[in-house]
């Protein structure tokens, strides 16, 4: 976890979509790393920003299978966090994620999980999605390299 243990109390990093997946259903190969950097966060070695794209992609499944039980148990999760933030969405935030899919062309979703990084002046996110890596306005961190 050498790209985090640079990180000071104050520094904040978006925790992409795939992260909170990954903990929640404790995925085999990156459950257990997700919760340990959940634990670095609670513990306040850096803090955490959800956006609200995160919310909207984490909730489309359990909804679909009406699991509602499940949405409320991820709602609960992601507002009961310690030195987790939740994002807003801004206007400002939509005008830039479509300037960076206009410059990198890649999904709106994974623009709009950048511009909420630069606009929550948090230019670090955390993922596995390595096209973002391209998104030279970020520190794109990967999961699979902190494995």
């Amino acid at each position: 976890m050498k790209a985090l243990s640079s990180l000071k109390p104050e520094d904040r990093v978006v925790l992409d979509t795939m992260f909170w997946i990954y903990l929640f259903e404790d995925a085999p190969r990156y459950g257990v790393r997700c919760q340990a950097i959940l634990d670095l966060i609670g513990a306040g070695r850096f803090k955490a920003v959800v956006t609200p794209v995160t919310a909207a992609e984490l909730l489309v499944k359990p909804i679909k299978q009406n699991r509602a039980d499940i949405a409320d148990h991820y709602r609960r999760a992601l507002t009961n966090l310690k030195n987790v933030e939740l994002q807003a969405m801004t206007f400002q935030v939509g005008c830039l994620a479509g300037a960076l899919r206009a410059k990198y062309d890649l999904p709106l979703p994974d623009m709009l999980q950048a511009a909420c990084a630069i606009g929550a002046q948090a230019p670090r996110l955390l993922t596995n999605d390595k096209a973002l890596r391209r998104v030279a306005e970020l520190q794109v961190i990967l999961l699979d390299d902190l494995l």
